[in-house]
C-alpha cells in the first residue's frame, strides 16, 4: 500500500472513531458564536501546517509538500480564516487558556469551506473533516500543537511571519511578464551575447479576500534593475488569465502586506533604497483600480505585516526568462 492510501486509510480510521466516541458522549458542534477570549495568547496569530502526528501506527508521521498552502489565521475577533491547498475555509475559533496560558481548551465552529479539487497528493479534505474535532491546545517550542478529541491526532503548527519566494516555472505567468515588458525582446537582450537575459521569481497571496490569489513578480537582471532596486510587478487573476494590477519600477524584497486594508485590499509596503537616496519603506493603498502610494516613512523601524518573496535571493535562484521575439 503506498503513502497516499495510507493516509487516506488512516484518515477514514481517526474519522470513524471520533465519529463514535463523539456521538457516544452526546458530542454537538460548537457554537456559530464561538468567539475567541480577548486576552488569549493565540488571538490575532497566524499559523502553518508542519505536520500530523497520528496515533495510527500504519501512518505514522503526514507532512504537506509546501507547509505555505496549509495556513491558519485567528483574528481576534473569533473569525478564523484557512487556506486548504487549493481550497479556502472561514468559520469561528474559541480558547480557553490553562493557568499558564501555553496550553488549555480549543475548538473550532462550523468552517465554509470551498469544494475545489486539488491535485494529489493533498490534505484539504484530511484537515476540514478532522477540525471539529480538535479539543486542546499546547504552545511549545514556539509552535502550537492542536489535539483531536480520543487521542485521534495532534496538528502541529508553525509562526507564519514570511513566505519564500518560489522558484517553479510557470508558462502563463511567464507569457503576462512578457506583456508587460513589451521591451524585453531578443533584439534588445541579445545585443551583448545575451547577457541581458532576465529572470524571475515570484509570491502568492489572496490580497482581496476573494478565494483567488494575486502575484507578486520579481524581476532580476540588467534590463530591470537599476542601483535602486528592481521591477515589481503584480498581477491578479481573472476568468481572461493574469491581469496587470501595478507595476513598481524601483523595489527591494521582502514585500510586506499589511493587515490593514483599503476599498478592500490589504495595504502593501515596499522598500525602497540606493540611488542615492535615503532607504524608506513606501505605503501603498488600494484605490478602486491600482495601488497608489500614500507615505513614506523611514526604514529604521520594519513596519508590521507579512513579508513576501523572503530569503536570501541571488539571480541564479531565479527562473530563466526567454525574452520575446
Amino acid at each position: 500500500m503506498n503513502r497516499e492510501s495510507l493516509v487516506v486509510t488512516g484518515a477514514w480510521t481517526v474519522a470513524v472513531i471520533l465519529l463514535s466516541v463523539a456521538l457516544l458522549a452526546g458530542f454537538s458542534p460548537p457554537s456559530e458564536k464561538a468567539a475567541a477570549a480577548p486576552d488569549s495568547p493565540l488571538a490575532g496569530t497566524e499559523w502553518r501546517l508542519v505536520e500530523i502526528q497520528s496515533m495510527d501506527d500504519t501512518v505514522g508521521t503526514v507532512r504537506p509538500d509546501d507547509p505555505s498552502r496549509y495556513t491558519m489565521r485567528l483574528n481576534g475577533n473569533g473569525t478564523i480564516v484557512l487556506r486548504l491547498n487549493c481550497n479556502r475555509a472561514s468559520g469561528t475559533w474559541s480558547a480557553e487558556a490553562g493557568p499558564d496560558r501555553s496550553r488549555g481548551r480549543f475548538e473550532f465552529g462550523p468552517l465554509a469551506a470551498t469544494r475545489a479539487h486539488c491535485p494529489p497528493p493533498s490534505l484539504d479534505e484530511q484537515v476540514s473533516s478532522q477540525a471539529h474535532y480538535v479539543r486542546s491546545y499546547l504552545l511549545k517550542d514556539g509552535r502550537l500543537c492542536l489535539s483531536l478529541m480520543a487521542d485521534g491526532g495532534i496538528y502541529v503548527w508553525e509562526p507564519h511571519t514570511e513566505v519564500p519566494f518560489q522558484t517553479k516555472p510557470d508558462k502563463d505567468l511567464e507569457a503576462a511578464i512578457l506583456r508587460a515588458s513589451p521591451y524585453y525582446t531578443r533584439k534588445v537582450v541579445d545585443v551583448e551575447g545575451g547577457t541581458g537575459r532576465g529572470r524571475y521569481v515570484y509570491g502568492r497571496v489572496d490580497l482581496n479576500g476573494d478565494g483567488r490569489d494575486e502575484v507578486f513578480v520579481y524581476l532580476l537582471g540588467s534590463i530591470f534593475c537599476g542601483t535602486g532596486g528592481c521591477n515589481l510587478l503584480l498581477f491578479t487573476y481573472t476568468q481572461n488569465g493574469y491581469s496587470l494590477v501595478n507595476d513598481f519600477t524601483i523595489s527591494r524584497l521582502p514585500v510586506i502586506v499589511s493587515a490593514e486594508r483599503t476599498k478592500g485590499w490589504n495595504d502593501l509596503i515596499r522598500l525602497e533604497s540606493g540611488g542615492g537616496a535615503e532607504p524608506s519603506y513606501v505605503r501603498h493603498t488600494f484605490d478602486g483600480k491600482r495601488y497608489v502610494e500614500r507615505e513614506r516613512m523611514t526604514a529604521d523601524k520594519v513596519p508590521e505585516g507579512k513579508s513576501y518573496l523572503a530569503g536570501e535571493l541571488t539571480f541564479d535562484k531565479g527562473i530563466p526568462l526567454e525574452p520575446r521575439n
